[in-house]
């Protein structure tokens, strides 16, 4: 019987408790699938006192994640610690050292991937992290070797379970936002301080490893222009439904002529696009390619068990991997096979292509919905007309509602415009002694 391939985890919370219950449980059939028995002989948690759910009986337990990275009992590191800082130290060093890692850190991987893929690259090491990004759904894999030579033109993700939850919940229960956080947070959804997911600061993290993989080209921690759901309104997703469209948090990436176009804000889309009905917990990643067409991959986006089978099916594919170096004479050492995958992926992204340059988010032109709300005697309307046209942003469709006291609701579809163009409309519009309120502004993603 073959000798086991040992296991280092750092991290044993929710994530790392379901992988390894996924484990214990497929245990022949992991075994099967790798040619020889997956074992955890060291865990590295911040506390090792505290009780949890996890069996760990065995297995050398303790808080120095560097320990484990360089325990000469472990073959295969899996980090899912969290935190790109605190990470990144015991990552290397495994990687220094070729061993194969497994992470689902998408904060790590987007800040330092590049850094983790040219030492892997170096030492002949794996590093996969299929489980940073869209869950469950194997859209890195995919991009990896289906999709590996495809040229993308247009990339959309619906990238957060959290504030897909939000937004489907509000529009499909007539909850507020508040009360849908709050029911995201019951159900294990969303954390106690959600702000990373709020902000779309998590859906950034991930764009930004699907375009490295999507596009090929090198991308920055950091440089995508991102706005969050906080804000959006009941009303607001009302409005949406009058005009058609359902609202979601989308990470995008369009490639044309003019430049890529990179960016993360919550839009409407049309109710007949198939990313419409990604709702709840789901995340969908909507491709387009010159040769393979459109394409959507679907998912649960959020959830232990589906975030720890996406962390397992990278800890097979490098397990076994591992058994065929062991089998050819490196008895756990690099080997070439590891070598060409993180050299390709450095190579991929260092390459030049036309129309990789960046497109301002200024340059880039959308649709818009305005929500206004104003004092509702004669003149007003003309107000708000005379702010648009300033900016050269015409009307396409309104609507008018009588409020109270005194007060009316506008809504607004505009025509295409650019980026800039709209928001200073809506900047000039808010500073109009007659708006009663900040005004809502939300693009409209049709294209």
């Amino acid at each position: 019987m073959p000798s086991p391939i040992r296991l280092g985890l750092i991290g044993c919370g929710v994530v790392g408790s379901g992988f390894l219950r996924l484990l214990r449980q497929r245990a022949r059939d992991v075994e099967s699938a790798v040619g020889a028995p997956l074992r955890v002989t060291r865990v590295a948690v911040a506390n090792p006192q505290k009780s949890r759910e996890a069996d760990l009986t065995g297995v050398a337990v303790g808080s120095d994640a560097m320990a484990v990275a360089e325990s000469e009992d472990v073959d295969l590191l899996v980090e899912l610690m969290g935190g790109a800082e605190r990470s990144l130290p015991p990552v290397e060093r495994a990687l220094t050292r070729g061993l194969p890692v497994v992470t689902a850190n998408k904060h790590l991987i987007s800040l330092h991937g590049a850094h983790l893929e040219a030492v892997a690259a170096r030492t002949g090491a794996t590093l996969r992290y299929e489980a940073s990004v869209g869950g469950v759904i194997p859209v890195l894999q995919s991009l990896d070797h289906g999709l590996r030579t495809e040229r993308f033109t247009l990339l959309v993700g619906i990238l957060n379970g959290t504030t897909n939850y939000i937004l489907s919940t509000m529009e499909r229960e007539g909850r507020s936002f508040a009360e849908a956080l709050e029911a995201a947070q019951k159900l294990g959804f969303a954390e106690a301080d959600p702000s990373l997911d709020l902000s779309g600061a998590d859906t950034a993290q991930k764009l930004t490893i699907l375009v490295r993989r999507a596009f090929r080209v090198p991308l920055e921690h950091g440089s995508i222009p991102t706005e969050g759901i906080v804000g959006m309104e009941l009303e607001d997703l009302r409005q949406a439904d009058r005009f058609g469209y359902v609202a979601r948090l989308l990470g995008i990436a369009i490639r044309s002529a003019a430049g890529l176009d990179l960016r993360v804000h919550p839009a409407f889309i049309p109710k007949r696009y198939l990313l419409a009905a990604v709702r709840d917990e789901f995340n969908g990643v909507y491709m387009r390619g010159e040769a393979a067409g459109s394409m959507l991959l679907y998912g649960k986006g959020a959830g232990a068990l589906a975030t720890a089978q996406a962390v397992l099916g990278d800890v097979i594919t490098s397990a076994r991997e591992w058994t065929w170096r062991r089998a050819a004479g490196g008895a756990g050492a690099a080997g070439a096979g590891g070598a060409a995958g993180a050299k390709g992926n450095a190579a991929n992204a260092d390459r030049d292509r036309e129309g990789d340059e960046r497109l301002p988010l200024d340059e880039v032109r959308s649709k818009y919905y305005l929500r206004l709300l104003v004092e509702d005697r004669p003149g007003v309307l003309a107000q708000v007309a005379n702010r648009l046209a300033a900016t050269g942003v015409s009307v396409a469709q309104m609507f008018q509602e009588p409020g109270v006291k005194g007060e009316a609701s506008i809504t607004m579809l505009t025509h295409e415009a650019r980026d800039k163009d709209a928001r200073d409309a809506v900047k000039g519009i808010g500073e109009l002694p007659t708006i009663r309120k900040a005004p809502r502004a939300v693009r409209i993603f049709d294209i």
